[in-house]
């Protein structure tokens, strides 16, 4: 077999793998949602995504998740085709401080988050929507707390040496996602927050292989 045609094969494979990665999810409304906002548990098919989550961070088989925009909306229950993203249909580029907090948070290691009292958990949980939803250049909705006192927006911007390191976009720092929803009819819907598992060895090993096939048709023409 020619490079050429192994190399076709390998990039097969590749491909393989990135259609096998889950390609709808369905969010449900749960104790610790608010009507707009707040947890969100989200169940993708295949649900290939809740390796990287504490227990403390998933619910009913699936991951607890926010809003990025408070002016997209979706409705709980629907399915919905996705697209991993570093930015939001309305524009904006995950932000370092929306990403550093949602790591945490999906960690079970975010400070002063109350992941065992149903009540303060709700209550913590409209404040880290609120600080997710300004790091991402969103005015905050009616009924949930201002930024300027936010424990978590000020826990971000101190844990990150400033306000404009918080706000500068994330750039795979931390290893959380924009999962971009689409309905039926091809519409953004409300973006979401994932973390992602780092990559299993084969996929790194089929990766490493596809890049040596590359080399070796570039360099055995000269040799030969």
């Amino acid at each position: 077999m020619n490079f050429s045609k192994i190399i076709l094969v390998v990039f097969m494979l590749l491909a393989g793998l990135s259609t096998a990665r889950a390609q709808s999810v369905t969010l449900y409304q749960n104790i610790y949602s608010y009507k707009d906002g707040g947890e969100f548990t989200a169940k993708t098919n295949p649900n290939d995504f809740m390796s990287a989550y504490a227990p403390e961070a998933t619910l009913n088989g699936g991951f607890e998740t926010f809003c990025v925009e408070s002016n997209v909306y979706f409705y709980p229950g629907h399915t919905y085709s996705y697209v991993l993203t570093d930015m939001a249909s309305t524009g904006q580029k995950l932000s370092l401080g929306a990403a550093y907090l949602y790591d945490k948070f999906a960690t079970g290691t975010l400070t002063g988050y109350n992941y065992t009292d149903t009540p303060t958990r709700k209550s913590d949980n409209g404040e880290l929507q609120s600080a997710l939803w300004e790091f991402q250049g969103h005015q905050t909705v009616a009924g949930f707390p201002s930024y300027s006192t936010d424990p978590f927006y000020n826990l971000a911007i101190n844990d990150l040496g400033g306000t404009a390191a918080a706000f500068s976009p994330n750039n795979g720092t931390y290893g959380v996602d924009i999962i971009q929803l689409y309905g039926a009819n091809g519409a953004p819907a409300q973006a979401q927050l994932v973390l992602t598992p780092a990559p299993e060895p084969s996929t790194w090993l089929l990766l490493a292989m596809g890049l040596l096939m590359v080399v070796g048709v570039k360099v055995l023409p000269k040799l030969s």
